[in-house]
C-alpha cells in the first residue's frame, strides 16, 4: 500500500476531479489555476499516495503517474489554446500602442479559438472519469485534500468519507460571498453554495483559506451554524503567472497610447458598469482618452454591460474584450498597462491584484478590507460607488508622469508570495494535523 507523503507523516490523496472536469474548457478561471497549481505540486513521485476522482459508491483512485498525465494534459491544452491566439494577440498589442483613429480597424472581440484537439479533450475527460486503478486503496490515516469543491452540492459522492474515521479531510474555502451578497449571484448559485458548504462542514477536519478576512468569516459561520471549530490555515495565493516568459512586447505598448486592464469574468459583483460609464465620460471629454482592456468572458446578468459594449459609439474605439489569454501574453498585457483596475464590490481574495503587482503594474482597487490585505497596502483604494473618483485617478495616471511613476514605484515594493514558500508552509500545516 503506498504511503508517499511530503509532510513526513500522513500520506496524501489529492482530489483531481476538478482538473479532469475542466479538460474541455478553452479558458481557465482563477480557481482552475489554483487547483492546477496544487495538482502539479502533488501529482508527482513522493508527493502523494494516489489521486482521487469521485465515484458514485466509492472514490476512483489514480496512480501518481496517471494523475500526473491528466495534470500535464490540462497544462498543455490551456497552453495550446493560448498559443492558437498568438498572432491575434500581437495584433491587439499593435492596436493598443496606436493612438485612437477612426480609420484604425479595431480587433474583434477576442475569444479562445477551438482547437483541433477538442474531441481529444472530451475523450480524455471521459477516460479520467471512468479510470479506476483497483490495485490502489486509500491508505490508513491519509490526508484527503480537496481544493476546488467540485460537486460538493451532491453529498452522495462523499459518503465514503464518513466510513473512514481515520482520514484527515482538508478542504479549501475560497469565500462565503454567496451568503453575504446574494444579490450578486443567481438563486441556483446560492442554493448550490449552501449545499457545498454543508458538505464541507460535515466532513472537514481542517480548512485552508487565502486571507484573514475569509478565515474570520468562516469561523463566524461555523459558530453560527453550531458546527464544531476546526483549524483554519491562511495561505495567500501566489500569482499563477509566476515563471511565465517575461514580456517581449511590453515596451512597445508602454511607449504607445495609454491603456488600463480589468481582469475577471463579467458579472454584477465585478462592477464593470462603473468603469464603462466612467470611460464613456472620459471619451466625451477627450477623444484621445486611454483605452480599457477587459480580460474575461461574459458571465451571467450582463445585459447592461453588453448593451454598452455593443451599442455605445463612444466606447467602440476605446474598449476591447479579450478571453483565453495565455499566461505569457497576460504578462505582456499587464506590464504595458498604466494600471490594473478592480472596482469589485467584494471579493474573497482578488487574484488579479497579485498577478498585476507581481509584474510591477500599479493597482487601483475598491476600498474593501480584503484588498488592503492582499495588496499589502500597495494599491490606490477608491469607493466602488464613486465613478468620478475612478475617472479622476485614471486621468491622473494617464497625464501626470510624476504620479504614474510614484504609483509604479509603490507597486514595485509589493512582496509577492511565491509557490515554493506557499507549499513549504502548507507542508508544515499538514504535518501538524
Amino acid at each position: 500500500m503506498p504511503t508517499a507523503s511530503t509532510n513526513g507523516q500522513r500520506p496524501i490523496v489529492f482530489d483531481v476531479t476538478h482538473v479532469v472536469s475542466r479538460l474541455p474548457k478553452l479558458a481557465s478561471t482563477g480557481i482552475d489555476r489554483i487547483d492546477l497549481a496544487y495538482a502539479s505540486r502533488f501529482a508527482r513521485p513522493g508527493a502523494m499516495a494516489a489521486g482521487v476522482h469521485y465515484g458514485l459508491r466509492r472514490p476512483h483512485l489514480l496512480s501518481v503517474d496517471e494523475a500526473r498525465e491528466f495534470v500535464a494534459l490540462s497544462e498543455s491544452l490551456w497552453a495550446e489554446a493560448g498559443a492558437a491566439n498568438g498572432a491575434a494577440f500581437l495584433a491587439v498589442l499593435h492596436w493598443l500602442a496606436a493612438p485612437p483613429d477612426p480609420g484604425l480597424r479595431k480587433p474583434g472581440r477576442q475569444m479562445p479559438t477551438p482547437a483541433a484537439s477538442d474531441r481529444l479533450r472530451r475523450l480524455q475527460q471521459l477516460r479520467g472519469r471512468i479510470l479506476n486503478n483497483r490495485a490502489l486503496s486509500v491508505p490508513e490515516r491519509a490526508i484527503y485534500l480537496n481544493v476546488a469543491q467540485h460537486l460538493f452540492e451532491h453529498p452522495i459522492f462523499f459518503r465514503w468519507l464518513k466510513q473512514r474515521d481515520d482520514l484527515c479531510n482538508v478542504f479549501m474555502i475560497h469565500d462565503l460571498l454567496s451568503l453575504d451578497y446574494p444579490e450578486f449571484f443567481s438563486p441556483p448559485n446560492l442554493d448550490i453554495f449552501r449545499r457545498r458548504l454543508s458538505t464541507a462542514f460535515l466532513h472537514a477536519s481542517a480548512f485552508i483559506v487565502s486571507t484573514q478576512s475569509v478565515k474570520r468569516r468562516l469561523e463566524e459561520e461555523l459558530h453560527r451554524q453550531g458546527s464544531r471549530p476546526r483549524p483554519v490555515h491562511v495561505l495567500p495565493f501566489p500569482s499563477p503567472l509566476e515563471g511565465s516568459r517575461r514580456a517581449s512586447h511590453a515596451d512597445m505598448v508602454w511607449l504607445g497610447h495609454p491603456y488600463f486592464v480589468m481582469l475577471g469574468t463579467v458579472e454584477p459583483r465585478k462592477n464593470h458598469l462603473l468603469l464603462l460609464h466612467a470611460w464613456r465620460q472620459l471619451v466625451i471629454e477627450n477623444p484621445r482618452a486611454p483605452r480599457l482592456v477587459m480580460v474575461g468572458a461574459r458571465g451571467w446578468e450582463t445585459e447592461q454591460v453588453a448593451d454598452l459594449l455593443d451599442r455605445s459609439a463612444a466606447l467602440r474605439g476605446h474598449i476591447l474584450e479579450l478571453s483565453g489569454v495565455s499566461s505569457p501574453d497576460l504578462v505582456d498585457l499587464l506590464r504595458g498597462a498604466r494600471a490594473l483596475l478592480m472596482p469589485s464590490f467584494e471579493e474573497g481574495y482578488g487574484l488579479p491584484l497579485v498577478e498585476a503587482l507581481s509584474t510591477g503594474t500599479p493597482v487601483v482597487a475598491s476600498d474593501v478590507a480584503v484588498f488592503h490585505e492582499v495588496t499589502q497596502e500597495r494599491a490606490t483604494f477608491l469607493s466602488p460607488l464613486n465613478g468620478e473618483a475612478w475617472r479622476d485617478v485614471i486621468k491622473r495616471m494617464t497625464g501626470d508622469k510624476d504620479y504614474a511613476a510614484e504609483r509604479r514605484a509603490e507597486a514595485a515594493k509589493f512582496e509577492p508570495p511565491i509557490w515554493s514558500g506557499y507549499f513549504e508552509e502548507l507542508d508544515r500545516f499538514l504535518a501538524a494535523l
